[in-house]
């Protein structure tokens, strides 16, 4: 029976005279490799049942006797897109995937501005819409680029039980942000966007519009007919 190998200061057999070295173990004609063999497997057995350092023990007692630090539990997740010049949020929860742009085929009599058409998603058709006629105009507002290279994409999202897809000139990304940093809307703002928007917050130099999800299934309901 093959004994493990003894620890020492020598190098293992498989370095010396083995897969590693000059292959003149006559092993290796049965076994083809050194990791086929018992010795290296023994050697390696012996390596994990290698007694537990000194402060192993105590260095890992005191890492799991640590308090997890405090969640907060007022927290929202949201991801954020922009939509011709207008900055956007819905709770991250909402969405399914995000997807490159693909061809949009108008339904004659049904498409309009709000309403594109069928989009092919991984084999399915499903509804596309546009939200640059909903949120409604704002004079005051620039679009902000975030990347030199900002790609539109397609967001496909889950709205009261239901799958919507709607386009977006450019996605920022998932964000956490406090509850507390919500604004309230300015008039203006809840007059022109069809009570559409919610709320609105600050994320360094962009000023984000909170979308209200069930809000936003009526409107593509109605979009519909």
């Amino acid at each position: 029976m093959t004994q493990p190998p003894k620890r020492s200061m020598e190098p293992p057999c498989w370095k010396t005279i083995g897969i590693l070295a000059d292959r003149s173990c006559e092993q290796l004609q049965e076994h083809v490799h050194c990791r086929n063999c018992p010795t290296y497997r023994l050697a390696g057995r012996q390596l994990l049942d290698r007694p537990m350092p000194d402060d192993y023990r105590t260095g890992l007692t005191q890492r799991l006797a640590e308090k997890p630090p405090a969640r907060q539990t007022d927290t929202l997740r949201f991801l954020v897109f922009r939509v011709a010049s207008v900055w956007l949020a819905l709770p991250s929860s909402c969405f399914e995937q995000t997807l490159s742009p693909v061809p949009i085929v108008r339904v004659p009599a049904r498409s309009n501005r709000h309403f594109l058409g069928l989009v092919n998603t991984h084999g399915e058709l499903q509804l596309c819409f546009t939200l640059e006629h909903f949120i409604g105009p704002d004079p005051d507002e620039v679009a902000v680029v975030q990347s030199t290279r900002a790609f539109a994409r397609l967001l496909v999202v889950r709205l009261q039980g239901q799958r919507w897809v709607f386009s977006a000139d450019e996605v920022l990304g998932t964000i956490e942000t406090p509850r507390a940093v919500l604004q309230k809307l300015p008039a203006n703002i809840e007059k022109s966007s069809q009570r559409l928007i919610s709320a609105l917050f600050d994320l360094d130099a962009l000023r984000i519009k909170l979308i209200d999800e069930e809000r936003l299934a009526v409107l593509f309901q109605e979009a519909l007919s």
